[in-house]
């Protein structure tokens, strides 16, 4: 007698769609009820629980329809990409290409309809309204394919486009689209749609996020403030410093001041249950990142700016609101386990004073693309240094992760290596007694100075303090409530 599929115990039925591809495994659910039945809970996490989007209206309008679906309890990842039309400009006498242009054009006109009136707060609001399981994520490039994205490129044959530094709406819509999904996340907030979403991941590759993206408008304060305070994980990757500088007034003297990272500061204060901060400075001045990390450790850095109010001479309080030219009060972040920082150069004594400010709670470091300055410019391993003085604090840690450090003494840099890694730049620890591993960390380092012939062929860029690390850009992304 012939066994029929519907007979077979369910992990061997599991074990045999494993071998299909997509479309076979599609089409075997379409030809039975039970059988459909049974793989659905197996076929949702497959292919639904992680999703990518492009904050288009025909990429959202299919987020909202598969929330309203089945599958929306299924998804816990929601992808949010930058690809959106560009303007484009285009003469040909070809009847077919002249109609794909008017359809690409048209999109590019409902893009601008969709983001200029609230309508993508909206839609995406109401996607999330049905995804009780969410977490959401913002990224700039990935080999993913956004919903729909794919079928509107083969019928206009032109591919979305990417905002970057180069084009006239880079930071303007990356800006936008950080803010929109703040929106739709306090709208869930103060609903209690999203009980869930505890993780925001933003991770950019081509463009860069200033930070006036953190300037929350007064009133979305409490529903952003409900939602950042669920928080348990942010990652916030190509932050920029602003440009230009602002001025305060002192002693009836302009002053230019620096003003990297006042308005994350404020962001940060919301984030009350953060247990793993990441944060990538790509396109920071040393002195901002210096004074940034200071505040966050509440070393004595911060406390030069946050005993001034220039801003009291003014007569305007509004103004002083939207530019906060001191650090506020540290922030607590009682729960903080996990402190990832990148694309930086700082100096020892502030990581330092930083995992100090943080014993009680923290338990893993990373530091990726970090340069740490040498002292009187010596060839000292300052790493070594660091790592002792880091076992010497009694750092409860069980994970240190440095991948890519370097050390510079002003002309030079040189990589640091680990000697019996796989990767040599890469060194990952994992333990419970970090004091007595420390020691073997240190032994397997290796400072890799160059030639002193090739001091004179350093790039003199390198000098003025400004340093991107486009070349290094690594993958961060923003996620609102699944994990990735």
């Amino acid at each position: 007698m012939m066994a029929h599929l519907t007979n077979v115990p369910l992990e061997v039925l599991l074990q045999i769609t494993s071998y299909l591809t997509t479309s076979e495994f599609g089409c075997l659910r379409s030809t039975c009820r039970l059988l459909e039945a049974a793989l659905h809970r197996d076929f949702a996490r497959e292919f639904f629980s992680k999703r990518q989007f492009a904050l288009v209206e025909f990429s959202i309008q299919a987020l909202v329809d598969i929330s309203k679906s089945r599958f929306g309890p299924s998804l816990t990842h929601v992808i949010i990409s930058l690809e959106h039309p560009l303007t484009i400009t285009t003469h040909t006498n070809d009847k077919e290409a002249a109609v794909r242009h008017n359809q690409y054009y048209a999109e590019y006109l409902n893009h601008w309809e969709f983001t200029s009136t609230g309508l993508d707060v909206e839609m995406l609001s109401d996607a999330f309204k049905y995804l009780p399981n969410l977490e959401s994520r913002h990224r700039d490039e990935t080999t993913w394919n956004s919903y729909g994205c794919p079928t509107f490129q083969r019928k206009t044959r032109i591919k979305l486009g990417l905002p970057t530094v180069h084009n006239s709406r880079g930071h303007e819509y990356t800006h936008h689209v950080f803010l929109t999904i703040l929106r739709a996340m306090a709208n869930g907030a103060v609903s209690g749609w999203n009980p869930n979403l505890t993780r925001m991941e933003v991770l950019l590759h081509t463009c860069r996020l200033p930070d006036q993206s953190f300037k929350i408008p007064k009133r979305l304060e409490v529903g952003v403030s409900l939602a950042l305070g669920k928080l348990k994980t942010l990652w916030l990757d190509n932050l920029t410093e602003e440009t230009p500088h602002y001025v305060q007034v002192t002693d009836d003297q302009l002053e230019p001041m620096s003003t990297g990272g006042f308005f994350l500061s404020r962001f940060l204060l919301k984030t009350l249950a953060l247990e793993h901060l990441r944060l990538n400075f790509q396109s920071y001045h040393p002195r901002s990142i210096e004074k940034f990390l200071s505040w966050v450790a509440n070393a004595k850095e911060s406390s030069m700016n946050s005993n001034s109010m220039p801003m009291d001479s003014l007569e305007s309080a509004n103004i002083a609101d939207s530019l906060p030219l001191h650090f506020p009060r540290p922030p607590e972040l009682p729960k903080l386990k996990v402190i990832d920082i990148g694309m930086a150069i700082v100096q020892e004594s502030i990581l330092l004073a930083l995992y100090k400010r943080f014993k009680s709670t923290l338990q893993g470091v990373g530091l990726h693309k970090i340069v740490i300055l040498s002292p009187n410019g010596t060839k000292t391993n300052v790493w070594a240094r660091l790592c002792d003085n880091m076992a010497k604090a009694d750092l409860q840690l069980k994970m240190v992760v440095l991948s890519y450090i370097k050390q510079s003494r002003g002309t030079q840099d040189a990589f640091i290596t680990f000697n019996g890694s796989k990767r040599q730049h890469v060194k990952t620890w994992k333990g419970t007694a970090f004091a007595q591993s420390a020691k073997d960390i240190i032994s397997d380092m290796e400072v890799d100075w160059p030639d002193e012939s090739s001091d004179e062929d350093e790039d003199e860029d390198d000098e003025d303090g400004i340093y991107i690390f486009d070349s290094f850009a690594n993958l961060f992304t923003m996620t609102l409530l699944a994990n990735y």
